[in-house]
C-alpha cells in the first residue's frame, strides 16, 4: 500500500521507543498520526516535540502530518474500539495499525516467574495485540484497504539463549501465530488489506524500565529476587536504532512485506529451530 499524506495511522506505544519512531516515519510522509500510550506525561511530550519538529526550521521542507495523542491501556478490548470509532470520528479514515505496546519483566526461570508478570506481559504483548486487530481490522475490510503491522520479536522466531523470559517469549511466539493466521484470513476476504509482522532484535528502546507503567492490579512480586535473577545478556546479533526499524515499516508496507526482521543474523535461531522440528519428524 502507497503511503500518502491523507492516510491515518495509529501507533501504540507510541509515546517512546519503536513506536515514537514510527509516529515520526509516519508524520514525515504526511499522515496524520494518533499516537497511544499509557504513558500520559511522555506522550504529551512526543505530540509537543513531533509537532514542533514538523513546523520549525527543522522542518522546513517536508510535507509534515498532524500528530494528536491519545491515553488508552491496550489491555481493555472496550478502550480499543472506542479508539477505533475516536479515529474514525475525528479523521473521517484508518489506514494503518501498528500494534506495537510491549512490556517485559524480570528474567527469572520459568518456574520461577510470578503469575502476576506472566499475566501482565501476555495482556499487553499477546492481548493488546489481539485488540488493536478486533478494533481496527473490520474498518480496513469496509474500506477495503489498510495495512496492520504486528510488534513481535526475534524471540517470537526461537527463544532467548540462555532462558528467562518465558512469558515474553510465549507472548511474542504468540503474536506471531496471530499475525500469520490473520494474513491467511484477509488474503481469502479482504486482500488488499496487507499484514506485517514486526521481529525486532537489540533495539535500544525503554523497555527494560517497562515496570514504570506497571499497573497496581498486577504488582511487581518481589523486586530484589529479580535483581538476583538469571544474568542479563547481550545478543550477538546486529543492534537496529528504532529510526532505522521504522524505516523499515515504512518500506515493509509498501511492499506489502510480511515478515519484517531487522537483525539479518537471527536468521540463525530460525534455521536451528526449523532444523530441530525436521529432525523431530517421525
Amino acid at each position: 500500500m502507497k503511503l500518502e499524506a491523507s492516510q491515518v495511522a495509529v501507533v501504540t506505544g507510541g509515546a517512546s521507543g519503536i513506536g515514537r519512531a514510527l509516529v515520526e516515519a509516519f508524520a514525515a510522509r504526511g499522515l496524520s498520526v494518533v499516537g497511544v500510550d499509557v504513558e500520559a506525561s511522555a506522550l504529551d511530550v512526543m505530540v509537543s516535540e513531533v509537532n514542533g519538529a514538523g513546523s520549525g526550521e527543522a522542518g522546513a521542507g517536508r510535507v509534515a502530518g498532524q500528530v494528536i495523542g491519545r491515553v488508552v491501556d491496550v489491555r481493555d478490548p472496550e478502550a480499543l474500539v472506542a479508539l477505533a470509532a475516536d479515529v474514525m470520528a475525528t479523521f473521517g479514515r484508518v489506514d494503518v495499525v501498528c500494534n506495537n505496546a510491549g512490556v517485559i519483566t524480570s528474567r527469572l526461570p520459568t518456574w520461577e516467574q510470578p503469575h502476576s508478570d506472566v499475566q501482565w506481559t501476555t495482556e499487553v504483548n499477546f492481548y493488546g495485540v489481539v485488540n488493536g486487530v478486533r478494533a481496527f481490522v473490520p474498518h480496513f475490510i469496509a474500506a477495503g484497504q489498510g495495512h496492520v503491522v504486528n510488534t513481535a520479536s526475534v524471540a517470537g522466531l526461537s527463544t532467548i539463549p540462555g532462558g528467562g523470559q518465558a512469558a515474553y517469549s510465549a507472548s511474542k511466539h504468540a503474536v506471531v501465530g496471530l499475525s500469520e493466521t490473520l494474513a491467511l484470513e484477509l488474503a481469502a476476504v479482504a486482500p488488499e488489506v496487507g499484514v506485517t509482522v514486526l521481529c525486532p532484535g537489540q533495539v535500544p528502546t525503554r523497555i527494560k524500565d517497562a515496570a514504570r507503567n506497571r499497573p497496581a492490579d498486577r504488582p511487581e512480586a518481589d523486586p530484589e529476587r529479580a535483581k538476583t535473577a538469571l544474568p542479563d545478556f547481550q545478543l550477538s546479533m546486529d543492534r537496529a536504532t528504532p529510526e532505522a526499524v521504522a524505516a523499515m515499516v515504512v518500506a515493509a508496507i509498501e511492499d506489502r512485506r510480511f515478515y519484517l526482521v531487522t537483525a539479518p543474523d537471527a536468521g540463525q535461531w530460525a534455521r536451528a529451530r526449523a532444523q530441530s522440528v525436521i529432525d523431530g519428524l517421525s
